[in-house]
């Protein structure tokens, strides 16, 4: 009988704890695309798609503003700086970046001065993306 009550005691206070548990979920590449295809559609729902420079990282308690110096870009009406926004990792989707090194980021947002990325989009280190540079073609502009 101790027993009994001793497991609906644990069972009671799992049942009403309550625990915050967030995980990243992307979609599945769409592996009957061609890269091409995939790059495209990235692209297409993209708010902004550019090259750039991490110059520095503000981290908040949830996210992290990332300020980049734009090079170059294929999608987007953008200044020589943006700040992107993602969340810190840790299973919440969040992209690791790191002051000083370049970028190809495809971002999301309702607006240029509001966006977003996370490891669910094409976002990587540009010395390990030459694939989609050679898909995208040249930028609209390299900005000086």
């Amino acid at each position: 009988m101790k027993r009994a009550v001793w497991l609906l005691g644990i069972l009671a206070i799992l049942a009403f704890h309550s625990v915050d548990g967030r995980a990243c979920t992307c979609d599945l590449p769409l592996l009957n695309r061609t890269p091409k295809q995939q790059v495209n559609q990235a692209r297409k729902h993209a708010r902004a798609v550019f090259s750039g420079t991490v110059l520095s990282i503000d981290e908040a308690t949830y996210s992290e503003r990332v300020t980049f110096k734009i090079e170059g870009f294929w999608k987007g009406t953008l200044s020589k700086e943006v700040v992107v926004v993602t969340s810190r990792g840790g299973g919440d989707c969040g992209y690791r970046f790191e002051v000083g090194e370049s970028y190809l980021v495809y971002a999301y947002g309702v607006n240029e001065a509001s966006l977003g990325t996370n490891i669910c989009q094409r976002t990587a280190p540009l010395s390990a993306d030459a694939g989609d540079l050679k898909l995208l073609g040249k930028p609209k502009r390299q900005v000086p």
